[in-house]
């Protein structure tokens, strides 16, 4: 096995630093910074919809149930109907 990797050194301050080691720095920490919001982002927004660890049967969905009717007609009228009678001629 090999052996854990060590810096050389301390790291050198902001000041000693040239311009593309300082964009370098600053790109990991807003990668970071990112990375860490991206996580937090997830883990709520996973913990918030159903299915979430420790959401069991008396969760907080609400189911309504609508109930039909006793009698619902299956069949339009029969031959016994009356026509409608127009009440202004036609034409």
């Amino acid at each position: 096995m090999g052996e854990l990797w060590q810096p050389d050194g301390p790291r050198p301050a902001w000041r000693e630093l040239d311009g593309p080691a300082r964009l370098r720095r600053t790109g990991r920490v807003i990668a970071t910074v990112a990375a860490i919001g991206l996580a937090v982002g997830a883990w709520s927004l996973l913990s918030t919809t159903a299915g979430a660890p420790g959401d069991g049967p008396g969760g907080s969905t609400v189911q309504e149930v609508e109930e039909a009717p006793d009698a619902i007609p299956t069949t339009g009228p029969g031959p016994s109907a009356v026509a409608p009678t127009p009440t202004a001629p036609i034409g």
